[in-house]
């Protein structure tokens, strides 16, 4: 038991600094961010930099800002495997959208400037707080079964006519890739469907999709309307979806 007034005072050190950090920095998005943006790095006082986790080059990355033109990086490096370093000549806004690597991301840039001696009271205060959870868990306590386990929200589901016929498929919220690659989330069948065909941009109001590049498109609407691609649409659910010439798919929530 005397263990606690300790403990209390060392996680009173750890929430101080956090709470003064986050008066700081901008609102956090309404909705969760996707894993995109990886860092943001200032150059000078006038260039700023993304890194960007990307199995290829991020041609496409875009940043918008409302009542503003949208900013292209000005260079695009390699920065480690699999990592890219786009470089921006004009700073970044404090919060924007960013389009890269074939889905959307919501970029919240903060730079509060932070006391040194803040930063050395908050690493003594976890290591102390390690050192004492430590102990703690080490003495014996009474367990309890909770249960961990959280379903995968299935909000929507696609209809889908290719080549093996018409079938069903549900699908959970997230970033879901559509191709004929078997490491595919959504496997579609037919000769012009390419390896990775589109991107399906899945959460439980909306649902978006992102034709990557594919030689044959994405087809929107009984007029198939071609799709600009790696720039996200909102999908109607009550219009049918092409892919390529001869695959039909049609999104409905559950």
């Amino acid at each position: 038991m005397r263990r606690q007034p300790l403990l209390i005072l060392l996680m009173l050190i750890i929430i101080w600094p956090a709470l003064t950090a986050a008066a700081s920095i901008p609102p956090a998005p309404s909705y969760t961010p996707m894993p995109l943006i990886l860092g943001v790095e200032r150059i000078s006082s006038a260039a700023w930099a993304l890194l960007i986790g990307c199995h290829y080059r991020p041609d496409d990355t875009t940043v918008w800002v409302d009542e503003a033109p949208p900013q292209r990086p000005q260079a695009i490096t390699s920065y480690a495997p699999g990592y890219w370093r786009a470089q921006f000549s004009h700073p970044l806004p404090s919060a924007a959208l960013v389009y890269a690597c074939g889905q959307s991301a919501t970029l919240v840039v903060a730079t509060p400037e932070q006391p040194t001696w803040l930063i050395g009271i908050l690493g003594l205060g976890l290591i102390g707080t390690g050192l004492l959870g430590i102990k703690l868990i080490r003495q014996p306590t009474r367990r309890v079964n909770v249960s961990t386990t959280s379903p995968t929200t299935i909000g929507w589901r696609a209809v889908i006519y290719d080549e093996q016929g018409e079938r069903t498929i549900s699908l959970p919220d997230g970033i879901l890739t559509i191709g004929s690659d078997p490491a595919c989330h959504l496997i579609v069948l037919a000769p012009d469907i390419a390896l990775r065909h589109a991107q399906l941009i899945l959460n439980k109001e909306t649902a978006q999709i992102v034709d990557l590049a594919s030689p044959s498109g994405v087809f929107n609407g009984p007029v198939r309307r071609r799709l600009r691609p790696h720039l996200p649409f909102l999908i109607d659910t009550d219009q049918d979806l092409w892919l390529g010439a001869t695959v039909r798919m049609r999104l409905m929530k559950n």
